[in-house]
């Protein structure tokens, strides 16, 4: 009797839930903060939209570069590892950001930050989908893990502009370095490799056996390939957003205050959607959520340009913002299916480097464009375009005929 009421020990997963969680919700501040940030560096230095854009970019282009290396070593060692050298590299360099004086200061801080956050999504998504690979409940651990870039959205963007406003910004930016190297390196410590005490299991319950299909036969797959561009106009479209819609929102005529607030309830609409997505994941398939995204995603920039009173902001945000979380989910929860477990880390590391190679100039382009013609629209309407012709492509060639939902399996690894 006493056995039967014995509790079963709690799953180690959940832990690696939540070290994984603390890591996404430091990417959330590193992403979603720099359009905050936009504003006062534009007024301390003069700067032009274009040229302040750029400084992001570089950090983009920096994110892109380590998130191949971070998705490998997730794959060959353990997430650990990966993440304390992300501690210690961007968060000081976050920090450091406090002191600059030229453009070229920032740039090469924020490229920096971009090398040390690169791990902060390829290494937790790949480490959550392994430890719960065909197990219960496995879409709703990886968005809980992929929230917390949301939840990062919807506290620090507030929080950095209430800061900029009280001490000023270079003292935001030792908050933020600070707190993301303590943040980032407590979760290192919890999250441990899947040992062979957690076996991966097949669907029949059996251990599942390495697949034959290398990293680069997989990457030269035609759904690779086709996710890869997806994913390439997805990241473009979200750093002209969250680089962006601060001064937007400012030059329609509505308060800082109220932008920065909406750019993080942005983010946290996006946990919505990637919690619920993340329940529906089951049923739906990863694939037609990623699809229905797209189009929500998309749908939502076309209408962008239409804003001009906050309570219009605020209807945009939320259709942004539950749609691109369900777009952030989808996308790793996709790789996973299509493509296995065995290197999962690099292919979602390679995917990501190009899509951020991609998403890199957005920011660029938008400030440039904004700067000869005075307006985001022509920038905001092809994106919202090229989102929605995504999302039929998605339908077309990566949800199978037969209604299964992710379905590409075995033929996508060439076995």
């Amino acid at each position: 009797m006493a056995a039967a009421m014995k509790k079963r020990p709690v799953y180690y997963g959940w832990f690696i839930v939540a070290g994984c969680f603390a890591a996404t919700f430091c990417l959330g501040e590193v992403t979603w903060s720099f359009g905050v940030f936009f504003k006062a560096l534009e007024n301390e230095f003069g700067w032009s939209r274009s040229l302040t854009s750029s400084s992001y970019t570089f950090m983009v282009v920096g994110y892109a570069v380590s998130a191949i290396v971070a998705g490998r070593l997730s794959d060959r060692h353990s997430a650990r590892p990966v993440l304390l050298v992300s501690a210690l590299l961007a968060g000081p360099a976050i920090a450091l950001c406090s002191r600059i004086e030229t453009l070229t200061q920032l740039q090469i801080l924020l490229f920096v930050a971009g090398l040390g956050s690169g791990a902060l999504l390829s290494a937790p998504a790949s480490t959550v989908q392994r430890w719960f690979h065909n197990r219960p409940r496995s879409g709703v651990a990886l968005a809980v893990v992929m929230s917390g870039v949301g939840v990062g959205a919807l506290v620090f963007a507030p929080a950095i502009n209430h800061l900029i406003a009280a001490y000023g910004w270079r003292q935001a930016f030792v908050f933020c370095g600070i707190f993301f190297s303590v943040a980032v390196g407590l979760a290192a410590l919890v999250i441990r490799p899947v040992g062979t005490s957690v076996p991966v299991l097949s669907e029949e319950g059996e251990e599942e056996t390495s697949r034959t299909s290398s990293t680069w036969q997989l990457v030269r797959t035609p759904q690779f390939l086709l996710l890869t561009g997806i994913l390439m106009v997805s990241v473009f479209s979200f750093q002209v957003i969250v680089v962006h819609l601060v001064p937007f929102a400012t030059d329609a005529g509505i308060s800082p205050d109220v932008a920065a607030g909406a750019l993080g309830l942005a983010g946290g609409f996006s946990v919505l959607g990637r919690l619920t997505f993340g329940f529906l994941s089951g049923r739906l398939g990863w694939c037609r959520i990623l699809a229905l995204a797209q189009l929500g995603v998309g749908s939502a920039l076309l209408l962008l340009p239409l804003v001009g009173q906050t309570w219009l902001l605020y209807c945009f945000v939320c259709l942004y913002g539950v749609f691109q979380g369900a777009r952030a989910v989808s996308s790793m929860g996709t790789i996973g299916r299509l493509f296995g477990m065995q290197a999962i880390g690099g292919l979602i590391g390679i995917m990501l480097a190009f899509a951020q190679l991609a998403g890199a100039f957005g920011p660029y382009l938008a400030g440039y464009l904004y700067d000869l013609s005075g307006s985001y629209t022509a920038i905001f309407t092809v994106l919202g375009v090229a989102l929605v012709i995504s999302a039929f492509l998605i339908l077309k060639f990566l949800v199978a005929p037969s209604g299964r939902g992710d379905v590409i399996g075995e033929s996508a690894l060439g076995t």
